[in-house]
C-alpha cells in the first residue's frame, strides 16, 4: 500500500514546494502552489498569490486527480505482482500528477513494458522520452524507484 503522506512530499519537494505567487514553469505555464497549472478561468483569482492553506487545498485535489489517472493508466495492465504494485503505482501517479493523463497515455511502450513485467524496458522507455529530457532529475529519481524491481 502506498505510503500517501510520504508520496505527497516527495511531489512537493519535486514542484519546489508550495509557491504562493504565480510563477512560469519550465515550459513557461502559469503556475502556482504545488505544481498547479493556472487555467484560463483562475487567472484572476490567483494573479495576486494564494495562502498557503489554498496552495495545499490545490495540491490535494490535483493529487486526488493524479491518483484517479494512475489507475486508469494502470488499469489495461492488469493485476501486478504485489512486490512491484506500490512502486510502479508511485511512479505513474507523480507521473500523472506532473504532465497529466493525456500526455501519460503516449507513453504505450512504457505502458507495455508494464503489463509484461519488463521493468527494465520500462526504465528505458522512461530515459527515451521527451519528458526525461525536460525533466531529468525528477525523471532520474522516479527511473532510481522503478530500479529496485530489477
Amino acid at each position: 500500500m502506498i505510503d500517501e503522506g510520504r508520496l505527497q512530499q516527495e511531489i512537493i519537494d519535486h514542484e519546489g514546494g508550495v509557491v504562493l505567487k504565480p510563477y512560469k514553469d519550465h515550459l513557461g505555464y502559469w503556475t502556482i502552489g504545488v505544481g498547479h497549472l493556472i487555467k484560463d478561468s483562475e487567472k484572476h483569482e490567483f494573479r495576486n498569490g494564494i495562502s498557503y492553506e489554498t496552495g495545499l487545498k490545490l495540491f490535494l485535489i490535483d493529487y486526488s486527480i493524479a491518483k484517479r489517472d494512475m489507475q486508469t493508466f494502470l488499469k489495461p495492465c492488469g493485476d501486478m505482482p504485489e512486490y512491484a504494485r506500490d512502486i510502479v503505482e508511485e511512479v505513474c501517479l507523480e507521473m500523472a500528477f506532473q504532465i497529466g493523463l493525456p500526455k501519460l497515455q503516449k507513453f504505450v511502450k512504457f505502458k507495455q513494458a508494464l503489463t509484461d513485467e519488463n521493468w527494465s524496458e520500462a526504465i528505458l522507455q522512461m530515459e527515451q522520452s521527451r519528458w526525461y529530457n525536460q525533466t531529468p532529475n525528477r525523471a532520474r529519481s522516479l527511473m532510481d524507484k522503478m530500479k529496485k524491481l530489477i
